[in-house]
């Protein structure tokens, strides 16, 4: 396959992924690692994408939701190092929350066991499995259960939100855009993450460096109503530079 034609396919390739990693385009296309670097380049030139650390993303990318049932398998290894670093934010006693999401699902094997602890989450699969394991008080907030998330979303949901504090909210994010803000394909799951964000005194936003650049049909929230980033090490240094000038600290997780 000559350079033009391989690039066309990159192009397509992003445009239907909304992203893709280097890597594996040496790999697909059995080139080296500078050709592809030098093709990402060019498509960038003509306005095909915009490259981030690792790879590439459309230019307008859109956040696509899949079911967290898939998703929690999809870089796994990334998201348990992830959830380990922010298990450190858990406080010595006290409320949390742990939003649904295939990242945050990770957090729950790490919580202590621990009586003066109590845990409130909108994932029924989260509230189950720290209820088998003995991993404190429990309690979930009610409302509909959205097939592609199991997340508590609407009016019931919203409720018991708006009479609750959290000492430290643990959440994850469908879509990161700098400027637009954090943002999800629906607006029910919209409202709840609004209303999370709302009811803690610390956000920890636990989160793959895939996510950063997208942006999702919803807004919720702006990227400094977070208080902590917890990613990987795709991450783009130049979005590191920039969380820190908004004012956000960022720990980075090893895989």
């Amino acid at each position: 396959m000559n350079a033009s034609a391989r690039r066309r396919e990159i192009a397509d390739l992003v445009r239907t992924a909304g992203q893709v990693v280097a890597a594996d385009l040496s790999a697909r296309f059995a080139v080296n690692a500078e050709t592809i670097r030098r093709d990402l380049s060019v498509l960038e030139a003509s306005g095909d994408l915009r490259r981030v650390h690792g790879g590439a993303i459309a230019r307008t990318a859109l956040a696509v939701e899949g079911k967290v049932s898939n998703r929690i398998a999809e870089r796994r290894d990334e998201k348990l190092a992830i959830a380990r670093v922010a298990a450190a934010e858990i406080p010595p006693f006290g409320t949390i929350f742990i939003e649904a999401g295939s990242t945050t699902g990770h957090l729950a094997q790490l919580l202590p066991d621990r009586g003066d602890l109590l845990i409130v989450t909108n994932a029924l699969q989260i509230a189950l499995e720290l209820t088998d394991l003995g991993r404190s008080t429990v309690m979930t907030i009610g409302g509909r259960v959205r097939p592609a998330s199991y997340a508590e979303v609407d009016t019931w949901a919203l409720e018991r939100l708006a009479g609750l504090r959290f000492d430290v909210a643990f959440v994850g994010a469908n879509a990161i855009d700098l400027a637009w803000g954090l943002s999800t394909p629906d607006p029910a799951e919209a409202a709840v993450k609004a209303a999370i964000l709302a009811s803690a005194q610390k956000a920890v936003l636990m989160t793959d460096h895939t996510k950063f650049g997208l942006q999702a049909a919803c807004r919720y929230g702006a990227i400094e109503d977070i208080d902590l980033v917890v990613t990987d090490r795709g991450i783009d240094p130049a979005t590191i530079d920039e969380l820190h000038g908004l004012g956000l600290k960022v720990r980075l997780a090893d895989d």
